[in-house]
């Protein structure tokens, strides 16, 4: 009798779970991996078919243990083959050590290829991946996300992204092509928005030595720029008049190069030497609101202020001076510092400026001077946040340091001063 009821309880329990709406089946099935998401069609008829329908699929080697004896590859093959939803919001693959070739995405039928919108090929490092052949077409792919993928060569890449003729957001970390010869890529996309360029160096040097990367970019309609591939060279070709925000983790010896395209910018971080700022100064957008300068070598006040005086409306200031000049090789040359042009406050600091920030704080006299002149100017300042540098020096002088900054006269009667060890 306790047997048919606690029977008539799990009929009643799964009618529950299979009662629920498609989408929220959906969602379940997509927190687990595909393999499982398939031997739900054990269940019942209403969920025979249901994973097919799924917007998202992610294979990951190392989750799909028990697909048997198919191997990883042709379980991927059966499985995308099978799927009927309409539209693949994501397609993810992250493979194993020791995989095979990727031939198989790329010879499935355009009908599959031409719903995906969001395609995600993760470490894909110990094999030479091939692109698509010129057949292949893409045309719903918007976002490209490729990390530790090593191409046949920079035409492998180039034919991959010429087959996403909509392409808007492109994401490329540790992305090589040979074992003993530069990596060459064009990147040739008037529809992309957003671009982004890692290098991580421990997983490239594992397999190109002293080579780097170089790039040729035309991307004229992109708004969000973001490299971070201090080794790397860098070519474009066309203006990028929409550009918004740039992060450019770049060497300083780069930084000429991205100077024409900040026009129009609103956010901004970049490495710079000093005798580079006077022309940012001419190239930045009075729009600007976030300003993060990373400046590797010794600058003045009067070289901020020049540069200040071209950013009315920045409310953001991040300042960070880094004596080593990463080109031990190269001449270092004596900057001369800019007199002492600008006779009134910069527009910014005295009526936009909001949160202040130094990283590696020395506590030089110039340095004293900097910050005061913040503290004293910048009338709406909330936050003043000075990191001190690790080379600080004793104890004793160090105490005497932050005495010092917290002693500084303020202007703004509600900025809070924070000095910390960074």
């Amino acid at each position: 009798m306790k047997t048919a009821k606690l029977r008539r309880k799990d009929v009643t329990s799964s009618d529950i779970i299979s009662h629920l709406p498609d989408d929220l089946l959906l969602r379940i099935l997509s927190s687990i991996p595909i393999s499982d998401a398939m031997n739900t069609t054990l269940l019942s008829k209403r969920w025979k078919s249901l994973w097919k329908m799924m917007p998202t699929l992610e294979y990951d080697q190392s989750s799909c243990a028990n697909v048997g004896s198919l191997g990883f590859h042709k379980f991927c093959e059966r499985s995308l083959q099978l799927h009927e939803a309409p539209l693949l919001k994501t397609l993810t693959l992250q493979l194993g050590q020791h995989s095979e070739d990727l031939k198989f995405l790329f010879s499935l039928q355009d009908t599959f290829l031409q719903k995906l919108v969001v395609l995600k090929l993760h470490q894909i490092t110990h094999y030479l991946a091939d692109s698509p052949t010129s057949t292949v077409s893409l045309q719903s792919l918007k976002s490209l996300h490729l990390t530790r993928v090593r191409f046949r060569g920079g035409e492998s890449l180039c034919r991959l992204i010429s087959s996403c003729p909509v392409l808007e957001d492109l994401f490329l970390d540790s992305v090589t092509s040979s074992f003993y010869a530069p990596s060459l890529f064009t990147i040739l996309v008037p529809s992309l928005q957003r671009l982004e360029i890692k290098d991580n160096p421990s997983t490239v040097r594992s397999y190109r030595r002293q080579y780097h990367s170089r790039f040729k970019i035309t991307t004229p309609s992109l708004k969000y720029l973001s490299i971070k591939a201090f080794k790397g060279s860098f070519i474009f070709y066309e203006d990028m008049p929409n550009l918004v925000e740039a992060r450019l983790g770049v060497s300083p010896y780069q930084a000429y190069v991205f100077l024409r395209f900040l026009t129009s910018v609103e956010f901004l971080s970049i490495n710079i030497r000093p005798k580079e700022i006077l022309l940012l100064a001419e190239k930045i957008s009075h729009r600007l609101l976030h300003l993060k300068l990373h400046i590797f070598g010794k600058y003045t006040r009067n070289l901020l202020l020049c540069l200040l005086k071209h950013a009315p409306k920045l409310q953001f200031l991040e300042l960070q001076e880094i004596q080593k000049i990463r080109r031990p090789t190269a001449r270092v040359r004596k900057f001369n510092d800019p007199l002492p042009s600008v006779c009134s406050v910069p527009e910014c600091v005295s009526f936009h400026l909001k949160t202040f920030q130094w990283l590696l704080y020395r506590g030089r006299e110039e340095d004293k001077q900097s910050v005061l002149y913040i503290l004293q100017n910048a009338r709406c300042l909330k936050t003043a946040v000075i990191s001190l540098s690790s080379c600080s020096p004793r104890r004793g002088e160090e105490l005497l340091m932050i005495k010092e900054l917290e002693s500084m006269p303020k202007v703004s009667t509600s900025c809070k001063l924070v000095v910390r060890h960074w």
